[in-house]
């Protein structure tokens, strides 16, 4: 019979550090998980979690498989005067070396236009130090990306998945932290063929309605073709397709993944050749905050290249709990690590409210013979 997950608690949100998350995972050469993710800091605003709060990246270790984890360090500051540091990605190259990505928001303030810059590091001693980094984009009014994105294709293209947004990233409409409707997000990216020397952006972006597409995931498919994934508004996971390495976009059309507006993770799992997909298996509801619950979490599963997903399993499905930002790494041991952040909803009664005061890192340890059971 196979092994239900093991759900750990990496750290728990307090008043010192109410938000933990965003996290990428890479296993190391001695076979120990590296994970980097965002420390939140306490600060004056309502909603102390929110995604306006001061942050830094710090580096942890377990040597376990993920069950328990050294203190963490921290890799990557917050510049003086800079809001925060964001959205980690970790990449091992063909020599050896570990590739960082991040981005510094320089300016993350509710109403304000935002002030973001991307970069790109080289570690030659498994993350403990970073070489001085590569400019992927300075400064931008409109560029941010997620995180758990990067990837290298079988090319050698490394592929860094972006968003480009018109207007302010947060809106003062009486409701701290609420993204403004009015905002427009389209879907892209940077790409090189020097691993990570020099950064290229893409001609076309991927545009939907309302809020637009979000937070893209990219997987390489077996004829080369690159597939993208998307956060969107509209009630459903969305895709779109590369036919030259990420430098131009197809429109977009659903997976047909029923979804609220919340970010999804996309991997190929490296024993099977499938692709996985994590994901808010929630009905859409466009009375709700996000349109609609992020619970449970879930893992669908492509056998087909992605023309088709059949749900395999609810990781965590607590509906009075908001489970959001998923990332995936695979491990020499076989597991599957399936990392999220977890809070209490403050309410559930439409428009419904997020519990943004707190938020707590989780972490899944998958057996692959649960998946496909």
């Amino acid at each position: 019979m196979s092994k239900a997950p093991e759900i750990v608690t990496v750290a728990e949100g307090t008043a010192e550090h109410p938000r933990h998350g965003s996290a990428d995972m890479l296993e190391l050469r001695d076979g120990s998980i590296l994970m980097v993710r965002m420390l939140g800091y306490g600060s004056d605003l309502r909603q102390q979690a929110g995604d306006d709060a001061p942050f830094d990246l710090v580096r942890l270790v377990s040597r376990d498989g993920g069950r328990t984890w050294s203190e963490p360090t921290i890799l990557v500051p917050r510049g003086p005067g800079d809001t925060a540091a964001y959205c980690p990605h970790l990449l091992r190259l063909p020599d050896g070396d570990i590739l960082f990505c991040y981005e510094m928001c320089h300016r993350f303030v509710q109403g304000e236009p935002k002030c973001i810059s991307g970069f790109c590091s080289r570690s030659r001693d498994e993350c403990t130090t970073l070489e001085p980094p590569t400019v992927i984009w300075s400064r931008s009014s409109h560029l941010c990306c997620s995180h758990n994105d990067l990837i290298r294709t079988s090319r050698g293209r490394l592929v860094f998945p972006v968003c480009y947004m018109e207007g302010t990233a947060l809106q003062d409409d009486g409701k701290p932290g609420v993204l403004a409707p009015t905002d427009t997000s389209v879907a892209g990216c940077f790409w090189s063929d020097d691993d990570g020397v020099t950064w290229h952006e893409c001609k076309n972006y991927v545009y939907l309605p309302m809020r637009g597409s979000m937070e893209p995931k990219i997987a390489e498919l077996e004829d080369g073709r690159l597939l993208m994934v998307m956060r969107t508004q509209l009630g459903s996971v969305f895709k779109s397709y590369s036919s030259d390495g990420g430098e131009t976009w197809s429109k977009a059309q659903t997976t047909g993944l029923r979804s609220p507006e919340s970010c999804p993770a996309l991997k190929r799992i490296p024993w099977t050749g499938d692709l996985l997909l994590v994901w808010n298996d929630s009905p859409y509801d466009p009375r709700f905050d996000h349109y609609g619950i992020r619970s449970p979490l879930s893992i669908a599963i492509s056998r087909d290249e992605g023309e088709t997903w059949h749900k395999s399993k609810d990781i965590e499905t607590d509906p009075t709990w908001e489970f959001t930002n998923p990332a995936i790494a695979f491990t020499s041991r076989g597991t599957v690590l399936v990392a999220y952040e977890a809070s209490k909803y403050n309410s559930l009664v439409p428009p419904g409210k997020l519990g943004r005061d707190r938020m707590h890192l989780r972490l899944a340890i998958i057996e692959l013979d649960w998946l496909y059971s």
